[in-house]
């Protein structure tokens, strides 16, 4: 089976927009732009029929390529996609195949070549897992039980340049890999340098605000500020007196930004985490059972959010944990067909939100993080964590302290100071 050139060349010509318009997608012009809302920030130049993912960090031209990388599909499912379910040609049709009347040794017609496949190269093992295990609980806050658990089952372990890898293994052999990088994940947004503030106030805020007010602040020349961003927080210092100001900006961004998600995966991308499968792992995905014969399937799109679950509902048993490294319709697909009772545990937005549409009427949907208004398990698990609140709550106790005692100490010397000029007033001659 195989799609003919006049077919490909048909199914290209058609407008990206009006086929995300008419299958129900919002979207909204700006300039010559049009935003496809959905993918976590997708952008189309209805010109040239360029089109850019942020939320994949992908892009190309026309319609095939796009849907190739907006619903995870292979080229013969893409262009069936934009052709309304159209088939593809026969070689051993008659009607429909140029072949029918032209002569081939022993009368055979030529096989459709294969795609090939690139060969899985296990990445190569460090010489221990310390790295992992501290970013993994440190950082993510994931309980280190479960963290040996995956080690222990050798789903898990540390590469030789320090990333998270993630096995696939199917028939007991790997066949894929999902890699998550382990390096701190920060950047400096601002004009000017922390020690040159004087009076340094600190204001906490989402990311995503903090990049726009590093955007609306970068050629500001009377305001001072440095700011550093993280995952899930961002601080800017300034003084006093431009600290207010800021403050001003930050909530009538909050209340003025559309484009959050564009925002978000501007940050993401600034964040430089090295976070992806390794070549070779296909239609393969991360997968650790809780039974022998489950009966349930919870999916994720990354590992870190099915282990940020399993802490979360340490009883949650007779079923497997599964991880995309992405949005794999054809890793549902798989599950549905082992007759698994699939629970989607993607995240909260709108790429997301898309997926599950299209097994609403045979997955169920976890919505615990739409509930807590966060993006995914890891950052749900982030903000309920006893231990980080305990020890951030700790921190602020220590910093009043020493605030408290460096007040003391100024009265203690003012006092002695005092007291000092009144002695030698009344007693020195």
């Amino acid at each position: 089976m195989y799609y003919t050139k006049e077919q490909i060349e048909r199914a290209n010509q058609q407008s990206i927009t009006e086929f995300f318009r008419s299958n129900g997608y919002s979207c909204e012009r700006k300039g010559r732009e049009m935003h496809i809302h959905g993918f976590g920030g997708m952008k189309v130049d209805e010109v040239t029929q360029k089109y850019y993912i942020f939320s994949r960090q992908v892009g190309g031209v026309g319609l095939v390529d796009c849907l190739k990388k907006a619903f995870d599909l292979k080229f013969p499912e893409a262009v069936s996609m934009a052709l309304n379910g159209e088939q593809p040609y026969s070689l051993y049709s008659v009607q429909h195949t140029s072949y029918a009347h032209r002569q081939f040794p022993n009368g055979e017609l030529p096989q459709a070549r294969e795609k090939p496949v690139k060969e899985f190269i296990m990445p190569a093992k460090g010489n221990d897992n310390k790295r992992v295990f501290a970013y993994l609980t440190k950082q993510r806050c994931i309980s280190p039980k479960i963290v040996s658990e995956l080690i222990n089952a050798n789903l898990l372990y540390q590469d030789d340049k320090g990333n998270a890898v993630f096995l696939d293994v199917k028939d007991s052999k790997p066949c894929g890999a999902e890699f998550h990088g382990t390096g701190s994940k920060k950047y400096m947004i601002g004009n000017t340098k922390f020690s040159d503030i004087e009076n340094r106030q600190i204001l906490k805020v989402p990311p995503y605000i903090a990049e726009k007010i590093g955007e609306i602040l970068k050629d500001e020349t009377q305001i001072k500020f440095v700011g550093y961003v993280y995952e899930t927080e961002a601080n800017i210092a300034a003084s006093a007196e431009d600290i207010m100001t800021i403050s001003g900006i930050a909530e009538a961004v909050k209340n003025s930004v559309t484009d959050i998600d564009e925002l978000n995966n501007a940050v993401r991308k600034k964040l430089k985490s090295f976070n992806g499968t390794a070549a070779g792992t296909a239609d393969n995905f991360f997968e650790y059972k809780k039974s022998e014969n489950p009966e349930k399937a919870y999916v994720f799109e990354s590992a870190i959010d099915m282990m940020s679950f399993m802490h979360l509902h340490p009883d949650t048993d007779n079923c497997e944990f599964v991880s995309m490294g992405g949005l794999k319709l054809s890793t549902v697909e798989t599950l549905l067909h082992r007759n698994l009772k699939v629970v989607l545990c993607v995240d909260n937005d709108e790429a997301g939100k898309n997926f599950c549409k299209n097994f609403l009427d045979i997955c169920m949907v976890f919505t615990e993080c739409h509930k807590n208004g966060v993006k995914d398990f890891n950052e749900l698990l982030q903000r309920l964590n006893p231990k980080k609140n305990f020890t951030d709550t700790v921190q602020r106790m220590s910093q009043w302290s020493d605030r408290v005692q460096q007040k003391v100490s100024i009265a203690r010397e003012a006092f002695a100071n005092d007291r000092n000029q009144s002695f030698k007033a009344k007693y020195v001659r």
